[in-house]
This record gives structure tokens, C-alpha cells and sequence, in this order.
């Protein structure tokens, strides 16, 4: 039998081209991988900041401050940036005591994923038995994630 001379050169070639592209595979599938983790964590984070901020606004809410507005008006309130979230806030009057209130938050980082994320919370304004004004969410259809 006679001996083909570079083949085992070549047969060596082919395999580290082989394991080369497979790394290379392997490595885009992680960076992808680590990005969509990365995107999955902020949004859960703003999501949570946007909860936050709704929360902040209905505990902070006056409804006699809002009860001489007319139906439709919309008051806007931004709250102070915090570490990398910031957030701006909605009441809007529906009726005469019927309030949306919607919190906006977003990511606000230069290096990272730019995200936004809504919740929706309606609520109603109420005077309890020692006479104090306070607003309660509506059953059922208090909060909603708005995208």
C-alpha cells in the first residue's frame, strides 16, 4: 500500500477549522444568551420600579386636591431619579371619583438596555367614617400592566 504523503496534515487542518467554527457557535450562543438574560433582568426591574412609583403615587394621593378639577384632567408628577430608574406619573380624573393613575418607568443607564414598562392602577376617591378623604383601588380592575 502506498502512502499518501500531507494527508494527516490536512485531515489535521480540517479539524481545527472544524472545532474553530463550533467555538465560535458556542461563544455567539452565550453572548445571546447572557444579552437576553441581561434584557429579561432590567425589565423585571423596571417593571418592579414602575410598581413602585404607582404605589408612591396612590399613598401620596390627596383626591381633595383633585376633586375641583374637571373630568379629564390629567396631572403629572415625576418623581426623583433613582440610581439608574427613573419614573413619571399620571392621574387622570376620570369622574367625580373616579381616578386613573398610570406610572411610567424607564431604564436609564447610557450603557444599558433602554427599557420602558406601564402600570395602570384605577382608583376611587372615598371618605371614610371619621370624615378623612382616601382612595382605594377598584376591585378586580385595579392594576394592570400597560405596555
Amino acid at each position: 500500500m502506498r502512502r499518501k504523503p500531507g494527508f494527516a496534515l490536512a485531515a489535521a487542518l480540517a479539524a481545527i477549522v472544524l472545532i474553530a467554527v463550533l467555538m465560535t457557535s458556542v461563544l455567539f450562543a452565550a453572548g445571546q444568551e447572557t444579552r437576553a438574560s441581561r434584557s429579561s433582568i432590567v425589565d423585571q426591574q423596571v417593571f418592579a420600579y414602575a410598581e413602585l412609583a404607582a404605589s408612591r403615587a396612590v399613598s401620596s394621593f390627596n383626591p381633595a386636591t383633585m376633586s375641583a378639577a374637571s373630568s379629564g384632567y390629567v396631572s403629572i408628577y415625576r418623581l426623583p431619579r433613582d440610581d439608574l430608574m427613573e419614573s413619571t406619573v399620571f392621574i387622570t380624573k376620570l369622574d367625580s371619583a373616579l381616578f386613573l393613575i398610570v406610572a411610567e418607568a424607564r431604564s436609564g443607564a447610557a450603557d444599558a438596555i433602554r427599557l420602558r414598562r406601564r402600570v395602570g392602577i384605577n382608583v376611587r376617591a372615598t371618605r371614610d367614617s371619621l370624615g378623612v378623604d382616601r382612595v382605594v383601588p377598584i376591585d378586580n380592575l385595579s392594576w394592570t400592566a400597560l405596555y
